[in-house]
């Protein structure tokens, strides 16, 4: 039967810069986490804001064929309105709001002091 000779202090080292290394790399994970988190949230954003003004578009075109048209579109027949372009607007605020809220939420979350 041998013995070893167990050193603590070095034990203690040993542990110790494991658990700083893994502290450190889970540290770096949640940072490119939340950096990934950003892009896609904000690919998404500009995507589905892209698409709506590409519908803008399309409808301001077709109400410009109408009133150009034999006979010409009376102007309370249009489809896009000054109410429709108010609520694009409004829309569009509200949608940048939650996503800016959703993005400071994540990448600062409340800490719970426990």
């Amino acid at each position: 039967m041998t013995a070893e000779v167990f050193n603590v202090a070095a034990e203690e080292g040993r542990i110790g810069n494991a658990v700083e290394s893994a502290t450190a790399r889970s540290i770096t994970a949640d940072i490119w986490l939340r950096v990934a988190m950003v892009v896609v949230v904000c690919g998404i954003f500009i995507w589905l804001n892209w698409r709506v003004i590409d519908f803008v578009q399309q409808a301001l075109q077709l109400d410009l064929e109408r009133m150009q048209a034999t006979p010409p579109l009376p102007p309370e027949h249009r489809l896009v309105t000054s109410n429709v372009v108010m609520a694009l607007i409004g829309a569009t605020v509200v949608q940048t709001g939650i996503g800016f809220i959703a993005i400071t939420s994540y990448l600062f979350p409340k800490r719970l002091n426990t």
